[in-house]
């Protein structure tokens, strides 16, 4: 397991996302399974740096390469999980967009537009991206995730068919 350091504390981190930030907007990937929208990123690798496992998964699922500019925070979870990740902020220098096996749709949104099926810990990590993209300081949060959270994930999920629906509107 690596450390990431915010505020002088080393927190402890399996994995690492990427927030790329463009003019308030965080760039979001679909995953197939599980279903939904989240930043890129993945598991680290035994001894591999966070800011490189961020940069590397981030080119695999979304055929940008980038380049770590800053934290953004740790996020420790209670519950239902309990490895710690790590969000950076990113700058696309290369490559093109592109669908993978483990992205299949990549938009950029708001943090107060994003899909009903965004993954309950992205919206936390979003506003914080684009608050560090405007000056504040990398952060540390503690993010739940119980049954409750599951289950209300799940539910969004029923709820877009009917959505698509009323826009057509």
């Amino acid at each position: 397991m690596s450390g990431v350091v915010v505020n002088g504390v080393e927190w402890p981190v399996e994995g690492a996302q990427v927030a790329i930030v463009e003019r308030g907007r965080v760039l979001l990937q679909l995953r197939p399974w599980p279903p939904g929208w989240e930043l890129p990123g993945g598991h680290c690798e035994r001894g591999e740096d966070p800011a490189v496992t961020g940069a590397r998964e981030t080119e695999e699922e979304t055929g940008y390469q980038v380049r770590i500019t800053g934290i953004v925070g740790v996020y420790s979870w209670r519950g239902l999980r309990s490895a710690g990740d790590v969000v950076y902020l990113g700058q696309v220098i290369g490559g093109a967009p592109r669908r993978s096996i483990e992205s299949w749709s990549l938009r950029m949104c708001a943090p107060d537009a994003l899909p009903r099926t965004v993954f309950p810990w992205i919206r936390e990590r979003v506003r914080d991206a684009v608050d560090v993209a405007n000056g504040a300081g990398p952060v540390h949060r503690v993010q739940p995730v119980t049954i409750r959270h599951v289950l209300g994930f799940a539910t969004a999920w029923l709820h877009t068919p009917f959505d698509t629906v009323m826009r057509r509107r």
